[in-house]
């Protein structure tokens, strides 16, 4: 009977384990996920890599009241990479703009790479953790990862 009731456990488990959702997803990375500033980023297979590309364009309410006429002016939609450090970059829209790489995979639920961050136009090193099949944490830091900050991002269904 104690036999009978260990093999039940343990089929129920591997099913549990191999059909939950982030399993059960071959790249759990990819589809649109929602962030902090309610812009979407659609992630993408580029080469070994994941690529996040904003496909949704939303901007902080302080920045958009300090920017409202100009943003007003052009629509949020067609808002430009305004604040690169690169002046030959400002003219990229924002809509489309490449703003993840992470490839190198740390475990089965971290990845790290760079992040750009359109708010203040630099690049940072980053990474990626899969919290759940709804869930990610994207962290950039500075100083050689002395000082990070991160937010947490929404799958999008």
């Amino acid at each position: 009977m104690k036999v009978k009731n260990i093999f039940s456990l343990s089929v129920f488990l591997f099913i549990w384990l191999f059909t939950s959702p982030i399993y059960a997803q071959k790249n759990p990375l990819l589809g649109v996920w929602l962030t902090d500033v309610k812009s979407h980023v659609t992630m993408e297979k580029c080469g070994n890599a994941y690529c996040g590309y904003i496909s949704k364009v939303s901007i902080r309410p302080k920045l958009y009241e300090k920017n409202k006429q100009a943003i007003d002016k052009i629509g949020v939609e067609n808002a430009y990479d305004y604040f690169n450090k690169n002046p030959d970059l400002r003219s990229r829209r924002l809509l489309g703009l490449q703003v993840l790489i992470v490839e190198k995979k740390q475990s089965d639920i971290i990845y790290s790479g760079e992040v750009y961050n359109p708010e203040d136009g630099k690049t940072y090193k980053g990474k990626v953790e899969l919290l759940n099949n709804t869930q990610l944490r994207l962290s950039g830091c500075i100083l050689m990862g002395l000082l990070c900050q991160s937010e947490i991002w929404y799958r999008i269904k």
